[in-house]
This record gives C-alpha cells, sequence and structure tokens, in this order.
C-alpha cells in the first residue's frame, strides 16, 4: 500500500505543478477568501463569519459550477471536516458525518428534509445524499460543524447543513449533457424566469448507470460486478416565488426524486457459505411540497411561517441461493428470499421572528411542530408514529467592542422519548475585520428514530433484528473552540479543536446471529481540523486541510476504540481559472485506522474493519469555455484506480462495499 501512495502522491505533485507554471494571456480575477460574508446557520439569522463563534464551511454557486459536482455527496467530500460515507454500489446510501458525527440535521432553504425512520444502512444518520435537490439548483450550501441542537432539535449533534436553493432574479437556463464509463449518462436542465414580482425555477435531471465495476483489494484487478449493477437517479424540483408587497413574500415548491436500480454487495457471510447468486433490488422515491411566507418588520427583522409535507417510500427485495455449510452436498442448496417496504409521510410547521433589541442586540424566536408516520412491512413489520414540538429562543448579544455572546435554549416535547430542554453558548472575539477566535457549547438531546423503537425484521443468515421501545435519547454536551484569520488578500488560515461526550449513546450489536439495539453507557469523540488556502496569483489557488478524530465507545471493561473510521484525514487541491478554463485536481488521503481482526457470527472468519490502513484518490475536472453559452467539460474520478472503501466492511480480503474504480465523464453545457 505504501508504494501505491508514493505513487499517488507523485502522480498528484507532477499534475499540480503543471498547472501552477502554466502561462496565461488572459487573466480573471479569482474568487477571494472573504470572513465578512454573511452566514444564517449558526445564529438562525443573518452574521457575518468574523462575528460568528462556529466552525463554519461555505459552497458556494461558483464552486458547485466549476467542479461539476453530480450531486450533494460530492459536494460534500470536498468540505474540511465532512466524511461522505459511500456504500457506493448502484442504490446504495450515501451518508455524512460532521466531526465524526452522522446524527447530522439535513435542512433545505431552512427545512427539515430528514426521515424519522433512520438510515437504511444502519447508522444514525436520516438523509440519502441522493436524493436531495440537484446541484443546478443550488445557491449554497453552508455546513456547520459542531451540535446545534439547542437551535436546530434533535438531529444536530454533529452539525448542521443547510441548502440554499436558488430563487428567480432574472430569465436564464443551461441544458448540460454527459457521457461517460460504465454507461454512464448525466443529464440536466434548469430554467428560471422572472416577470414583475413573479418568478419561477423549475430543475430537472437524469443520471444512470449501465453496470459497475471496482478496484478489487484481494486480486489488485479491476472486476466488473457479476449479475445486474444498472441503476439510474431522476429528479425534478419547482419552485414558484411571489412578491407580495416591498416587505413579503411568498413561495411555494415541489421536490420529487426516484433511485432505483440494483446495489450489489459481496454478502457478509462466513467462509463455510458458498453464494450461488445475489440479486439486490432497491427502489426509493421522494415527493416534498412546501410553502414558505416570509416578512420583514422594523426595517430589516426577518421572519418566516413555512409549512411542509415530506413522502419516502423505500422498497428491497433480495434473492440468493446459497450452500450453508461446506460438509454439504451442492443439491442441498437454500435458496432465500426477503421483500421489505417502508413508507414515511412527515407533516410539519416552523414558525420565527428576529427581533432587534438594540444596536448591539438581536432576539430569535421560534416554534417548530413536526409528526411522522411509518409503515414497514415485509421482512420489518411496525406502523408506528411520533411527534415533536419545540420552542427555541437564540441570542446575539455585542456586550463589548469585539466581543459577541451568542446564546440559546430549546424545549422539546417528543412524543416517545420524553420532554428536555438544551442550553447552547458561544462567546466569539474578532481580533480583526478578517480574524477572529471563538468558543462554543451545546447540550445534546437525540431521540431515537422510529426504527430503534420498533424495528422487528428478518436478516441474511436466518437472524433477527429487534428494536427497543424502552430505549432512552441520547444526551450529553459538545464544544468546539477555533482561530480563522484571512493572513493578506490571497491567504486565509483555521484551526479548531471539538470534543462531544454522549450519554445513552444507541447502538445495535450482534449477538450470536441476531441484532439488537441498546444503549450503551458513553460514546467520546475528540478532533481538530486545521485548513488552509493560499492563491499563488490570479489564476492558481492551492487548499490545503487536515483533520484527526478519535471516537472511543464505553464497554464493560473501559473505553474502546471506534475502529469505523480512519483517524486521520488530509485534502489537497489545486485549481486553475482563466478566461476559458477551469481545472480542479483534489486529492483525499485517510490513514491510521486499525486492521485487527474480529469475528463474525461466532464464525472464525478473520474480517477486518478496513483492509489498509491508508489510501489516496485524486480525482478531476476541466472545463472550456468555447464561448460565453457553451463549455465542453471533462471529470476524473480515482484517477490512479485505488482499491479503497469510505463505508467500512471486509471479507476474505476483499472489500463489502469497494469504490468505484476509475471512471470518466466528458460533457457539454449550454446556457441559454
Amino acid at each position: 500500500m505504501q508504494k501505491k501512495m508514493s505513487k499517488g502522491m507523485l502522480m498528484a505533485a507532477l499534475i499540480c505543478g503543471s498547472l501552477s507554471v502554466l502561462n496565461v494571456a488572459s487573466a480573471e480575477e479569482m474568487q477571494t477568501f472573504e470572513m465578512d460574508e454573511f452566514v444564517v446557520t449558526a445564529a438562525r439569522t443573518e452574521t457575518r463569519l468574523v462575528d460568528t463563534p462556529a466552525n463554519i464551511s461555505v459552497v458556494g454557486a461558483e464552486q458547485i459550477e466549476e467542479r461539476k459536482y453530480q450531486d450533494m455527496g460530492e459536494v460534500l467530500k470536498d468540505v474540511d471536516g465532512v466524511t461522505v460515507l459511500d456504500t457506493g454500489l448502484g442504490t446504495k446510501e450515501k451518508m455524512i458525518k460532521l466531526n465524526g458525527d452522522d446524527r447530522v440535521l439535513i435542512l433545505v432553504d431552512g427545512r427539515r428534509v430528514g426521515t424519522d425512520m433512520g438510515s437504511n444502512a444502519g447508522g444514525r444518520g436520516s438523509v440519502d445524499m441522493n436524493q436531495l435537490p440537484d446541484t443546478s439548483m443550488i445557491e449554497r450550501v453552508e455546513v456547520l460543524k459542531g451540535a446545534g441542537g439547542a437551535l436546530y432539535g434533535s438531529e444536530a449533534v454533529g452539525g448542521v447543513i443547510n441548502i440554499i436553493t436558488k430563487k428567480a432574479d432574472m430569465t436564464n437556463g443551461k441544458i448540460s449533457l454527459g457521457f461517460g464509463s460504465f454507461g454512464a449518462e448525466d443529464k440536466k436542465i434548469m430554467y428560471s424566469a422572472k416577470q414583475g414580482k413573479t418568478g419561477v425555477t423549475v430543475s430537472a435531471s437524469e443520471y444512470k448507470q449501465d453496470y459497475y465495476k471496482y478496484r478489487d483489494h484481494k486480486t489488485d484487478t479491476t472486476k466488473r460486478w457479476e449479475g445486474p449493477t444498472d441503476f439510474e437517479n431522476k429528479k425534478f424540483s419547482i419552485n414558484l416565488n411571489q412578491e407580495i408587497t416591498d416587505t413579503t413574500n411568498l413561495s411555494v415548491g415541489f421536490d420529487y426524486s426516484k433511485y432505483e436500480g440494483m446495489s450489489p454487495t459481496l454478502p457478509w457471510f462466513p467462509t463455510n457459505i458458498e453464494i450461488d447468486y445475489g440479486i439486490y433490488r432497491q427502489d426509493k422515491e421522494t415527493q416534498n411540497i412546501y410553502a414558505k411566507y416570509d416578512w420583514i418588520i422594523n426595517g430589516n427583522d426577518q421572519g418566516y411561517l413555512q409549512v411542509y409535507h415530506n413522502e419516502l417510500e423505500y422498497n428491497n427485495t433480495s434473492k440468493e441461493n446459497y450452500v450453508y455449510a461446506w460438509w454439504l452436498p451442492q443439491s442441498d442448496r437454500i435458496e432465500a428470499a426477503s421483500f421489505g417496504s417502508m413508507k414515511e409521510k412527515v407533516n410539519g410547521i416552523d414558525v420565527q421572528q428576529a427581533f432587534t433589541t438594540s444596536d448591539n442586540n438581536k432576539i430569535v424566536v421560534g416554534a417548530t411542530w413536526r409528526e411522522s408516520d411509518v409503515t414497514a412491512k415485509g421482512d420489518n413489520n411496525y406502523n408506528a408514529g411520533i411527534d415533536n414540538t419545540a420552542i427555541f429562543v437564540s441570542d446575539t448579544w455585542e456586550f463589548a467592542p469585539t466581543w459577541t455572546l451568542n446564546s440559546g435554549i430549546r424545549y422539546d416535547d417528543h412524543s416517545h422519548a420524553g420532554d428536555d430542554t438544551t442550553m447552547s453558548a458561544g462567546l466569539n472575539k474578532k481580533l480583526d475585520e478578517n480574524s477572529h477566535i471563538y468558543f462554543n457549547w451545546s447540550e445534546v438531546f437525540r431521540a431515537p428514530t422510529t426504527d430503534d423503537l420498533f424495528y422487528f425484521g428478518g436478516m441474511a443468515g436466518g437472524g433477527k433484528a429487534y428494536g427497543n421501545p424502552n430505549l432512552k435519547p441520547e444526551t450529553g454536551d459538545t464544544w468546539t473552540a477555533g482561530y480563522a484569520t484571512k493572513i493578506n488578500d490571497r491567504t486565509d488560515f483555521a484551526i479548531n479543536y471539538f470534543e462531544s461526550d454522549l450519554e445513552d449513546a444507541i447502538n445495535w450489536n450482534y449477538v450470536g446471529m441476531d441484532r439488537y439495539v441498546e444503549n450503551m453507557e458513553q460514546q467520546k469523540k475528540r478532533g481538530m481540523e486545521v485548513s488552509f488556502n493560499h492563491k499563488i496569483n490570479d489564476n492558481v489557488s492551492v487548499n490545503a486541510s487536515y483533520t484527526y478524530l478519535r471516537v472511543q465507545n464505553y464497554k464493560s471493561d473501559g473505553y474502546e476504540r471506534d475502529r469505523n473510521y480512519y483517524p486521520n484525514v488530509y485534502r489537497l487541491g489545486v485549481n486553475y481559472k482563466d478566461g476559458k478554463w477551469d481545472s480542479n485536481v483534489w486529492l483525499r488521503s485517510s490513514s491510521g485506522c486499525e486492521t485487527s481482526q474480529n469475528y463474525y457470527y461466532m464464525v472464525d472468519l478473520p474480517q477486518s474493519r478496513y483492509l489498509d490502513n491508508n489510501f489516496v484518490t485524486v480525482d478531476m475536472a476541466i472545463t472550456y469555455k468555447a464561448s460565453d453559452d457553451l463549455s465542453i467539460y471533462a471529470k476524473a474520478y480515482n484517477l490512479f484506480n485505488e482499491a479503497y472503501t469510505d463505508y467500512v466492511g471486509s471479507i476474505n480480503g476483499s472489500y463489502t462495499s469497494p469504490a468505484q474504480s476509475r471512471r470518466f465523464i466528458i460533457g457539454a453545457e449550454y446556457k441559454f
């Protein structure tokens, strides 16, 4: 593996070096790093980054356009401190971790879009990145790393991701079409029109792929997955916006996604089970309807009322034919089939109002109500509903020149987890207009999902999975301390340290061949993040970061390191831009994980969490602007064909969810 890393590092360095010495005839000013940028997620109202006591990253429409991101998973892979758990294979999920925690709240324009069932991949997350609105609809993404529970509620343990969509401010549109490896097709269209005080934005997209190839760790060869591995992802969004008066506005919209196809995976079976075939299909459909009425009082105090209805329908089928034990004759085969169908309907109401009480103080008050009904059929059977009502207050107080205190309190009343009050406090010291130092603390209250409480179903190999209606909510504390500065017009630097301590952390564990959910006594997370951005000249910039993470779970004899994480994550990006070319090369590397052995189903099967304790991948995007309206682009993924996985798991020397092998997409985009 060390040879692979050295080769990858060398090739990346050569590419970066090539870009940095390009001779440019016409230069165009690149995006600058601005500490006075406004964000809305940390305090639920607009604040400048330099005045905000939180670790926040922002991805704008310009970066999304330049790097031709296919979906939100790709957008977030390049954000410092974010881990994208890409199970990779077909319609398997893409989940998110912030500061090592998958308890992350996902918002679209401030509206909660997560499910109350929980992740189908078995984690604590609630949203599959594949089913979020298409990237052509995104104006910016704000990533708040660190708990936001006192303002946002149960999901926001690791942080909050707020996806802010485009609103019609002029009439324009664009259409793009790309083709690539493994029969890939990527089609997108977006149109926005504004007439007087009325605007409409519409987008539609389709991504499809005929088959799946991966680099097998065991044989160090590229393989095509046997059996059907085709899948497609279709999305449609429409937003209507009406300015009623100079200070009031009404927005209504609809988001739809349908993600369907095959989901191959290496079976989690002992070596004495011989698999003859396995077919796994997943179909996921979301339909989200919303309306938001917002207003301004007293000149600049914003408020809104929004209602929404979300539906998720998920179906999976599988079929296997295998010999259960090596001592049985081949004629004694067992055929196993399973089917699961889950549907969740969510209704929600949010209301919020900001009040400026003085020149140096602003208060935000609000309330939320959410109701979720889940129907699960097939191998997992339950019908259940949960609801939660909450009220919150947030205060931003500049109590002295250059000093700001953000405080919050929230009361939740959950139908199964009971009621709880959580608080938060953040202290910010603005050193100058381009730098600040901050400290942020927040309490945690995380209710169990409906799967945690009520799940009952069969699993491959004959085992059962059991929910636990007596689970306690997860509680605890998190805190973050950091420093960020814009050293000069070309360079910025940031560093932060974070800790998380959870009581009664919820975890699913195997007991023999069955799975049970329980409250662990305690879970600890510790980590740090360092980032550096520098403009070499008007055409070339470099982004680099390092993230460290250590997770420990309490066992009967003390704390034990969680081996589902790479403790060290490195990112390096080189970006080149002039009037005609946009070129981006970014390297990701992870290292330091444990590859020690454990045993599955009480069978002596060495099964490593990871097979290598490090890996390096390199991706690339190049866009040529042929005219003001026409651009041609090319993307390369896993350029050096690394055998790796984002999602932990291996068997018999191969990863159970290997990342795709090297692949390419070439396309064109036309603006009108």
